[in-house]
């Protein structure tokens, strides 16, 4: 791997921000909330009431109303509903919304001064974009509902009288944003059908589908005026616009991809460029309505104190960071990655480092006769491959030497073949492989996936199940991690795919590490739910022949099955532990793994030609950064008596400023040890990860 080449006149030195927090400090109590008020709005639509006096939009999250006319917002409802495309009922009574207040998005309903706020849909997918018919006696509203394991965006009615709900469109497109008719007989909607360039109509009484209108570009958003015209958002190019009947009609403005609100036959609200705007279908220039709406940016109460650290003891620290711990087929060792190497425990005994070296080493696996231990490493020079060690001699060897990156391996019940997902895209994208151990073959067997979890082996070989997202619909990424099992010998054809869901509608709690892994008998399945231990009964196919049963009660992660189909080790916190499946009986695994921190010795002097410290208003020339051990002693102009005795880094034709801080990143092992020597060569010496595989 080539690292990145970036600004070579720049040193970073982590060290002027390691002498930033040398002692626990009290922060001030902050200030009061801060008002901001806006006049503008992102992602935002409009509603007109049924009388025009008022306005209803939805903005960062809550429902606000305003007079139509224009002036200040007042928000009706809470911060936290993430509300969403507001519309109001017939008789005013009421405004609508969709918001995520309940586990998932649902139809809600509120009065026009906040109050008497409810829920009108349940259940665990996803009900949108709510439309009141004309009567007032249903609502239409697009929603995933149907098979946990995948369907589409329909319309769907509910009867606010009897609170029957009922499909209207069944089509395996995605079909959304209804709008009824002026007589209630038809709801317009948009599809992805036909390339998704135009406006469908279906018929309430029989379900029956027309196309309305087509567009160059790709179509959503219809209104439908009580005058009969169709007014809808339309995306080409690099436009976005409201058309009808093929024509323009917002011209430059950029218009919001929300459904219009109808205050007259022809005339209708909208919003573009973040404005609220009244225009007609009979052309003219549109009415900006003016609006204020206050919000408020509240810090956190009180004071709180900085963690005190330790930057000098170089006293034996415990290691937390414990990764892929997997029990032995003899139950009698435990084998983890840590620290960036490979560790080998007999339980009981002491940790022995393995492969000990600069390099990534992890994901270990052992095989069915525990004689070898498969791993992913870049110590073979370029990014992660896969490595076998030999228990009985202790050498090592390079299995695989592909362009992609192994990881997640697991032998297959003979012993002959691994299995592993191969990262060959962005955000741990990857296909699923098999190699076969004896002669190296590399086989797919699975085209790529977003982010699968690891592989684990049917008792006959002929199937690899693992965890995948099973994404509710095509329109969003919301979905649950179910289980999908693949053929281990059919190509890269997926036609032999098969999903499982266990609990439908509940997640195996992550891709990472937290099952399904298949018992060597292959009679069970263990995976993580809801943050404990669970295992259930399974056909040879996978199929389950029986709900998860918890077993833990305690957090638990990680497992793995010993060879007896009847124990299972897992991590819980910071522990290892086993348990017996049958009993309900656990063992704590101890576990006593240290490092001693690396603290420099000696006297350095970096010489720069510049500093950017952070707190001047200008760069400091000819500076002289005195370090002495791991602590910056001083920061003087450049003089030659500093140097005497000193290490001294000539930088004279670079400047020097602080380590950088990468606050949001997803932080993965795909490219090795390489990665760290990449943020470096970036001046970044820190990095926030928010989450993701350990």
């Amino acid at each position: 791997m080539t690292l990145p080449r970036f600004n070579r006149k720049l040193i970073s030195i982590s060290a002027l921000l390691a002498a930033a927090v040398t002692s626990a400090q009290t922060v001030p109590k902050p200030a009061a909330p801060v008002d901001v008020t806006v006049s503008e709005g992102t992602s935002m639509s409009v509603a007109v009431s049924p009388d025009g006096r008022t306005l209803a939009i939805d903005m960062q999250g809550s429902i606000w109303t305003l007079p139509s006319s224009g002036g200040p917002a007042k928000r009706i409802t809470s911060l936290f509903n993430d509300a969403r495309q507001p519309v109001w009922s017939p008789d005013g009574k009421w405004i609508a919304f969709f918001g995520y207040l309940d586990g998932g998005y649902d139809i809600w309903a509120v009065a026009p001064d906040g109050s008497s706020q409810h829920k009108l849909t349940w259940g665990p997918y996803d009900d949108r974009e709510a439309a009141y018919s004309h009567d007032g006696t249903r609502l239409a509203f697009s929603s995933d509902r149907g098979d946990p394991l995948g369907s589409s965006y329909n319309i769907w009615t509910l009867d606010l009288r009897s609170g029957e709900l009922k499909r209207i469109t069944d089509d395996p497109s995605e079909n959304r944003m209804p709008a009824w008719s002026p007589d209630d007989t038809e709801i317009a909607f948009a599809s992805t059908r036909d390339s998704g360039n135009s406006v469908w109509a279906v018929r309430v009484a029989d379900g029956q589908t027309r196309k309305v209108s087509t567009a160059a570009g790709t179509v959503d958003a219809p209104s439908w005026s009580p005058g009969g015209k169709i007014v809808y958002h339309s995306t080409a190019g690099n436009g976005s616009r409201l058309e009808v009947d093929g024509k323009a009609l917002t011209g430059d403005e950029n218009a919001f991809a929300f459904r219009g609100s109808w205050a007259s036959p022809t005339d209708f609200y909208y919003v573009s460029d973040g404005k609220i705007r009244r225009r007609s279908v009979d052309g003219g220039l549109p009415q900006t309505i003016a609006f204020t709406a206050m919000m408020q940016v509240t810090r956190a109460a009180g004071t709180y104190t900085r963690r005190k650290r330790d930057f000098d003891s170089a006293a034996p620290r415990q290691a937390l960071g414990i990764v892929r711990p997997v029990i032995s087929p003899d139950g009698k060792k435990v084998a983890f990655a840590a620290l960036g190497d490979i560790y080998v425990e007999t339980i009981g005994g002491k940790p022995e480092n393995l492969t000990n070296d600069k390099f990534l080493d992890t994901d270990p696996a052992w095989s069915p006769d525990g004689n070898q231990l498969v791993y992913s490493s870049d110590k073979g020079g370029n990014l992660l491959q896969l490595w076998i060690r030999d228990m009985r001699t202790g050498q090592s060897r390079q299995l695989t030497n592909i362009t992609t990156q192994p990881q997640g391996a697991a032998w297959s019940p003979d012993g002959k073949r691994i299995a592993f997902f191969d990262v060959d895209a962005m955000w741990r994208a990857a296909s699923i492989s098999v190699i076969d151990v004896a002669s190296g073959k590399v086989t797919k067997v699975h085209n790529s996936l977003f982010g699968p979890g690891m592989p684990t082996w049917s008792p006959d070989g002929k199937r690899i199940a693992l965890a995948m997202v099973a994404p509710y619909s095509k329109s969003f990424r919301e979905g649950t991690n179910q289980i999908l099992t693949i053929s281990s010998g059919n190509g890269a054809s997926n036609s032999a795919d098969k999903w499982f869901a266990p609990v439908p509608n509940l997640s195996i709690d992550s891709r990472g590490f937290c099952g399904p892994v298949w018992s060597p008998d292959g009679m069970k399945m263990a995976a993580i739910y809801e943050g404990v231990l669970a295992v259930w009964p399974v056909a040879p196919t996978g199929e389950p022949l029986g709900p998860p049963r918890h077993i833990t009660s305690e957090i638990a992660y990680s497992p793995s099955w010993s060879g007896d189909s009847q124990h299972i080790l897992y991590q819980t916190m910071d522990k290892l532990k086993t348990i017996d499946i049958l009993s309900g009986e656990t063992r704590d695994v101890p576990l006593d793994l240290k490092y001693t921190p690396s603290i420099p010795k000696g006297r350095m002097v970096l010489h720069a030609s510049r500093l950017v410290d952070g707190k001047s208003q200008t760069a400091r020339a000819d500076i002289d950064i005195v370090i002495e051990g791991n602590r910056i002693k001083s920061v003087t102009p450049h003089s030659a008596s500093l140097h005497t005795g000193a290490t001294v880094v000539d930088a004279s034709n670079l400047t020097a400023m602080p380590g950088l801080v990468e606050y949001h990143s997803h932080l993965q092992k795909d490219f090795g040890e390489a990665e760290h020597r990449a943020w470096l060569s970036f001046g970044i010496t820190t990095v926030r990860s928010p989450g993701d595989t350990p």
